[in-house]
């Protein structure tokens, strides 16, 4: 021990600070599939003051895919996301970032998304608006990968009928508390009756990334180039990363098939 000038003491031994931080060995197990899902926070007030269109607008959706993009950048490797609404879903196994260390995961991957849509926005209104995403992580067994991508399309539809009632209630001049009222309690059916009436707009046949969402999706495909060695042309297989705005229903077969592919096209091009 020595002492500190006014007769307080202070020990050697250095305090270990880390052993007090919180939840920062709590790791994913390795060999899980598991799902980041981030969801931005309090965007309806930030697009409003965007002036994006509602319900949907196509440049926020572009701005919601470049957003998730950024996470791909930043040195992680999903297998497949599903985006929809202020919502992306990045599905990983494997993964080896931060020893998949659950604080890391949760921080780094919405900072990535926040950083790139504040960029985007900034271009839009002409100044910087914080933007801000929060995370979750979600433990999957490969057999739970495609309805848990079919549960979060199911409430992208629900978000899709809701908030074209919502809005054709608005446009009809009714307040926020008057619109919620109406279409307390109404099932899908009359939500779709309610706006066909009002606005004359069929839900069924909306552009689909505003029913179903948006993918990004490993493909692979052969490219031929010339190989020096060999002194030959000669055919390769990649996988680039597409982005998907016509989506099947995950339920379905061809949904199925594609979550999958994507899933198999990128552990592949790891091995």
């Amino acid at each position: 021990m020595r002492s500190l000038g006014g007769g307080s003491q202070l020990s050697l031994a250095e305090p270990d600070f880390k052993a007090c931080e919180l939840l920062s060995e709590v790791k994913v197990p390795p060999g899980l599939f598991f799902v980041v899902r981030c969801d931005g926070r309090g965007f309806r007030e930030l697009c409003d003051e965007a002036g994006f269109a509602k319900p949907f607008d196509e440049d926020f959706a572009r701005l919601m895919v470049s957003s998730a993009k950024a996470v791909y950048e930043g040195g992680f490797n999903p297998l497949f996301t599903y985006v929809q609404s202020d919502e992306a879903n990045f599905l990983f196994n494997g993964e080896s970032s931060f020893n998949r260390r659950v604080e890391k995961l949760v921080s780094i991957i919405p900072s990535l998304m926040s950083s790139r849509a504040a960029v985007l926005l900034e271009r839009r209104l002409g100044r910087w608006k914080p933007v801000a995403f929060d995370a979750r992580v979600v433990l999957l067994d490969q057999g739970s990968v495609v309805d848990y991508m079919a549960w979060r399309q199911r409430e992208a539809w629900r978000n899709h009928v809701n908030s074209y009632a919502y809005y054709t209630l608005l446009s009809r001049g009714l307040t926020p508390r008057e619109a919620s009222a109406r279409l307390k309690g109404l099932k899908a059916g009359e939500l779709h009756e309610l706006v066909f009436k009002e606005a004359g707009i069929n839900l069924a046949a909306t552009p689909a990334w505003q029913r179903r969402g948006i993918a990004l999706v490993w493909v692979r495909e052969v490219v031929e180039g010339f190989n020096p060695v060999a002194g030959r042309r000669e055919e390769a297989l990649r996988v680039r990363l597409r982005e998907e705005w016509e989506l099947p229903l995950f339920n379905t077969e061809d949904g199925r098939r594609l979550v999958l592919a994507s899933m198999e096209a990128r552990m592949a091009s790891r091995a």
